[in-house]
């Protein structure tokens, strides 16, 4: 049992509005949460929706995997044949300038080359014209048919679709064309010689590789955003004159439909035996699972189901029952001793519950024996008008260690006293009949208040083998002189309200409980009354009431209802007290006895 402390100072003892609105918003969010379930679903659709995601997943990687390793795969074939086709054509021109061709016509080549035998042909007709016959012309143009001849030979053998040479402008935007071989096959259009062309963005760095850093073959892939061209491969290569300097570049230009439409096979391929293996993996899962946890987990749900609904034990155990998964086998014989445990429960409570109503009955009576041992005020009062007193015991379970008590020890001298034990239940009430007992018993003998408070020490520290005690706050009022000798056994300080002054707490000497400190001296003090002085005692099961939040109720809060309350009758006084306690911890459960004493010294006798 500790001391009384002060707690924080407020001016009313409502509580704080914005404090009600906090806790109206949590419980509000917290019902929302609790209206909300979740979705559930069988364990057989969770496993088999689980295994075709899974499946599904690992078909796509390995799918992906495939595909991307397939289609490397096949550009290096292509590549390394279009390659192949820039070195045998490389060959064929055998490093020729080709670039001079670009100083004639294609027409004017084709017409010396196609419509002369040799040159004394063409000599012959130059001078009938009156022009100066070329030598040099006259063989750039067999050498131009000749290499023409042999592109185009090489593209039709080779299966290209096309074989040119370019030269492009510097900044490779532009290139002008030299040599255009197409294949008949490939619906092409040869362009004539000194076309010049747009260059596509993707061909920029290979000319800048083979034309500034050196390289020796590059290769360029398209595959989108050709219009109405075909998907292709063209590998580049630099053709270079007499000297070795890069005069133009030798391109070879292969279709990749193949590659386009091998590739679709290929998806359409694995995609088929995917499914096929997915959907047969499914089925085989499907039957073992069913059989070997579908099944049995069903049969467990459906024991649990009917055990919670009629709370006997099956008549054949799950457990005796073969079962391939030993996890599965596990939950069965621990189904089945819950099974046991519970049914032998079930009857454990039922014994424990009339058990319990008749510790309840014993209790209850129990209650009535400690209720009936508080004094009566009536006939007191009613032979002595010199005072007015009221007081109420409220327990924290059903019997409680608080007690109050006031009585005549003869036809002058009141005794009032309230005290609390330092346990709750059956324990403290005994304690407390017995404090009482001891207190009244030696009032009854005369002395001083410190006198019957050592006594009643030495008598309980005797048999006090359980180690309890008791705080007292006693006092006897002398009813001729307003005279009031106390003696503070460890409690609470009471509430004075002195000469029409307010409420107050007197902090005097006091000595420590009852039954605590073996042989312990106690002090006493004394003080005088005159008619209207009133005297409020407490237990600290009022100043410490708790609210939800952890804040106490407090002395200042104590006094603020007395002295807002002060002209109010005892009975009133400690009504209001009661329900401003109540207001204050609102729904939170208290855990200690609660009692209150309020006197009133009305006249001398």
């Amino acid at each position: 049992m500790d001391n009384i402390g002060t707690n924080k100072t407020e001016d009313s003892i409502q509580e704080n509005p914005s404090y009600e609105i906090k806790q109206e918003k949590k419980n509000k969010k917290n019902d929302k949460k609790q209206d909300k379930k979740p979705v559930k679903f069988s364990l057989y659709f969770i496993t088999i929706g689980s295994i075709i995601i899974i499946l599904i997943l690992f078909a796509l990687i390995v799918m992906n995997i495939g595909y991307y390793a397939f289609t490397k795969s096949f550009e290096k074939e292509y590549s390394e044949n279009a390659r192949h086709v820039t070195e045998l054509s490389n060959y064929v021109v055998e490093g020729y300038d080709v670039t001079c061709f670009l100083e004639y016509t294609e027409d004017e080549l084709d017409h010396i080359c196609n419509d002369f035998v040799n040159y004394a042909d063409y000599e012959a007709e130059c001078l009938a014209k009156g022009e100066e016959p070329s030598e040099e012309a006259y063989m750039d143009a067999l050498y131009f048919c000749t290499l023409k001849e042999g592109l185009t030979t090489v593209c039709n053998t080779m299966g290209m679709s096309v074989i040119y040479i370019i030269k492009p402008d510097p900044d490779y935007k532009h290139y002008t064309c030299i040599f255009n071989c197409v294949n008949s096959d490939s619906e092409y259009d040869p362009w004539p010689l000194g076309k010049v062309v747009e260059t596509p963005s993707e061909y920029y760095e290979a000319y800048e590789n083979i034309l500034e850093k050196g390289s020796n073959s590059e290769v360029v892939s398209r595959y989108n955003n050709l219009g109405s061209g075909k998907p292709h491969i063209t590998a580049l290569a630099p053709i270079k004159d007499e000297d070795g300097n890069v005069v133009a570049i030798l391109c070879v230009q292969r279709f990749a439909d193949g590659l386009t439409s091998t590739r679709k096979n290929f998806i359409q391929g694995v995609g088929a035996i995917g499914i096929i293996v997915i959907i047969f993996i499914i089925l085989l899962e499907i039957k073992l699972l069913r059989g070997s946890v579908i099944k049995p987990i069903d049969r467990i749900s459906r024991e649990a189901g009917r055990f919670a609904s009629e709370s006997t034990k099956a008549e054949v155990g799950l457990s005796e029952k073969n079962y391939r998964v030993r996890e599965i086998h596990d939950l069965t014989v621990a189904l089945d001793k819950m099974e046991e445990d519970t049914v032998n429960n079930i009857e454990n409570i039922t014994q424990m519950a009339v058990e319990k109503e008749r510790i309840g009955a014993d209790l209850d009576l129990a209650s009535k024996i400690q209720i009936g041992m508080l004094p009566l005020k009536h006939q007191l009062l009613k032979d002595h008008t010199e005072f007015d007193i009221h007081a109420t015991m409220t327990p924290a379970k059903e019997v409680g260690g608080d007690f109050y008590d006031f009585y005549m020890i003869d036809d002058t001298h009141l005794v009032i006293l309230v005290a609390d034990v330092s346990d709750k239940g059956v324990g403290a009430a005994f304690f407390m009949s017995i404090s009482k007992t001891l207190l009244k018993s030696r009032a009854g003998m005369g002395g001083k208040a410190t006198e019957i408070i050592e006594y009643v020490d030495r008598m309980i520290a005797e048999k006090n083998v359980a180690g309890m005690f008791v705080t007292v706050w006693f006092a006897i009022i002398d009813l001729e002189t307003g005279h009031v000798d106390v003696c503070n056994a460890g409690h609470d300080y009471p509430a004075l309200m002195l000469n029409g002054q307010d409420y107050v707490i007197e902090k005097t000497p006091h000595g420590p409980p009852i039954g605590f400190i073996p042989g312990a001296t106690f002090i006493g003090y004394e003080f005088n009354m005159v008619p209207g002085d009133r005297i409020f005692l407490y237990t600290d099961g009022l100043n410490e009431a708790k609210r939800s939040d952890g804040e106490r109720f407090g002395l200042e809060r104590m006094l603020t209802v007395l002295n807002n309350h002060k002209n109010a009758s005892n009975e009133e006084l400690i009504a209001t007290m009661k329900d401003s306690v109540s207001l204050f911890v609102g729904s939170e459960p208290q855990f200690d006895d609660m009692t209150m004493l309020s006197f009133t010294f009305n006249k001398k006798i």
